[in-house]
């Protein structure tokens, strides 16, 4: 997808890879940019950047739909949507319903909601482009995370799906699967030590994983991978995933 004219939602906007991405995406002259986020701050964010910002959380289902069909109402339609909010939970068998709850609200459902009100919206204008961020946790797992590493896995296949069902219909989707970002939600965990074995393919900026973003959507690939070791990653597990499963225990026990 060309980026040249289009109207384009972000959310999770108000920092890390949304900012990040609404920043890079003005670089492409789009008609439009509107960041929506849960945190106040995203107005101001908008505004700094001449583009319009709205409070919303993404997992109430009537707010979400009622600004969608706003911007729509207002732009005539919405060509990219990237869903890119989400948040991150720590723990195993510990983590509480409640966290559950949240952690799946937020990186499954609020997709599903968005999908609701856009996929019907870009299979009438035969065109429209879906974008998920997933993380690469979606791909492969992350030990210590359990509810994070399950709904990015769910994320992964609700993409899957709506390529399925509507890629034919001239709805386009796209997973953007990092590794770790320097994000307020990698730099607020123990994770950033050199020693822990998610360091060793590096720590990217925002800006490198919306420059990797937009490369990907202008060749629409499915799984848009700014760490290329994941592709590797992935392959591996395919071929072998007893194997990989021994060694990702290794990794844990270090």
């Amino acid at each position: 997808m060309n980026l040249k004219n289009k109207n384009i939602v972000i959310t999770g906007g108000a920092d890390g890879i949304g900012n990040a991405l609404a920043k890079r995406f003005l670089n492409e002259s789009p008609n439009s940019v509107h960041l929506i986020d849960i945190n106040p701050n995203v107005i101001q964010v908008a505004e700094l950047m001449g583009i319009n910002g709205y409070v919303v959380d993404v997992s109430d289902p009537d707010n979400l739909k009622l600004t969608l069909n706003n911007i729509i109402n207002q732009f005539d339609k919405i060509d990219l949507f990237c869903s890119n909010a989400g948040i991150q939970e720590f723990g195993t068998l510990s983590t509480t319903d409640e966290a559950w709850h949240k952690t799946w609200q937020v990186n499954v459902m609020s997709h599903i909601y968005a999908a609701r009100v856009l996929i019907p919206h870009m299979v009438d204008n035969k065109d429209g482009y879906f974008l998920i961020t997933v993380s690469a946790a979606g791909l492969l797992n992350m030990p210590g995370a359990m509810s994070y590493a399950t709904t990015k896995h769910a994320a992964l296949g609700l993409a899957e799906n709506l390529s399925i069902m509507y890629g034919g219909k001239g709805v386009k989707v796209s997973v953007l699967c990092p590794q770790l970002v320097e994000t307020d939600m990698v730099t607020s965990t123990g994770v950033l030590d050199e020693n822990h074995p998610l360091m060793r393919d590096g720590l990217l900026s925002p800006n490198q994983v919306a420059d990797d973003t937009v490369r990907g959507l202008n060749k629409e690939d499915f799984l848009i991978l700014p760490h290329p070791q994941v592709l590797q990653y992935i392959q591996g597990k395919a071929h072998d995933y007893d194997g990989w499963l021994a060694n990702i225990r290794k990794l844990v026990k270090k």
